[in-house]
């Protein structure tokens, strides 16, 4: 899985009400979160609360992600299920008879 920073609207809108020595310092902060799994440390109370509220986004984006991906893999396993055309029993290939049977009535 891919890690990646996505600003969304409401993020930018924060960063507008920031000096760019905080806003940088937040982006960087959040950036190091992100790919280096590294904690936000900052003096800065407001800046603390701005990184929780991001890192809250990113986490959430993260678990989507995947989640996502659990769901694709199952239906991918289910779709292979679906496609075999026969059984296992013990060690010997078995024909499966109840597509012929149906197609057949």
């Amino acid at each position: 899985m891919e890690n990646k920073l996505i600003i969304k609207k409401n993020i930018c809108n924060l960063l507008s009400d920031l000096t760019d020595k905080q806003a940088g310092e937040l982006i960087k902060g959040a950036a190091a979160y992100v790919f280096e799994d590294k904690p936000f440390q900052t003096k800065d109370e407001f800046l603390k609360g701005a990184f929780l509220y991001i890192k809250r986004e990113i986490d959430v984006s993260k678990q989507n992600s995947a989640n996502g991906k659990k769901g694709a893999e199952k239906r991918l396993e289910n779709l292979r299920k679906k496609a075999a055309v026969g059984v296992i029993v013990g060690s010997v290939m078995m024909a499966n008879t109840q597509r012929k049977n149906s197609s057949e009535k």
